[in-house]
């Protein structure tokens, strides 16, 4: 592992604010190479300083929101999952969960949450038996209302040839 390697792995895992001896302190590196590589992640806004005068740094990003809502207890959706999984439901033509957890590298359990709560924000559609993407307007909204059973509902609906009707 190289100095900047140690560096940045001590700086993801240390929430509090720090100098260059702390790094020192606690990475073994010599305080001198430590000052020639700080410069360069203050360029790469790997940390921030809070302090000039002595030189105090902290992580950037250490208190980083994530924004979720919950409907099942233990569950919360994120809206970056959330798009992941719509952008791969954009690149194929998927019928089944099983399919798409293989893709996504997720349980089939997760799948069918995520499209539960995207179908019921009219996120998600099934046509022609297919998980079709409609808009994307209403992702930050995922997990605040969720109809049970709505994935089954659909596929009723595909069943006798139809499908929702856009407003």
């Amino acid at each position: 592992m190289t100095d900047r390697e140690l560096i940045l792995n001590f700086i993801n895992q240390y929430d509090r604010p720090f100098n260059t001896d702390t790094i020192a302190q606690l990475t073994s590196i010599q305080a001198d190479i430590i000052d020639q590589i700080l410069p360069k992640l203050l360029q790469s806004q790997a940390i921030k300083p809070i302090e000039d005068s002595p030189p105090i740094y902290v992580r950037a990003n250490r208190y980083q929101a994530r924004i979720g809502y919950q409907h099942y207890k233990g569950w919360t959706f994120s809206i970056t999952d959330s798009h992941k999984l719509l952008d791969i439901l954009e690149q194929g033509r998927y019928k089944s969960i099983r399919e798409i957890a293989q893709i996504i590298g997720k349980s089939r359990q997760w799948v069918y949450i995520y499209l539960e709560a995207m179908a019921s924000i009219e996120v998600v559609d099934l046509r022609g038996y297919i998980y079709v993407v409609i808009s994307r307007q209403n992702v930050p909204k995922i997990g605040r209302k969720v109809q049970k059973g709505i994935l089954g509902q659909l596929r009723s609906l595909n069943r006798i040839g139809g499908h929702r009707s856009q407003d």
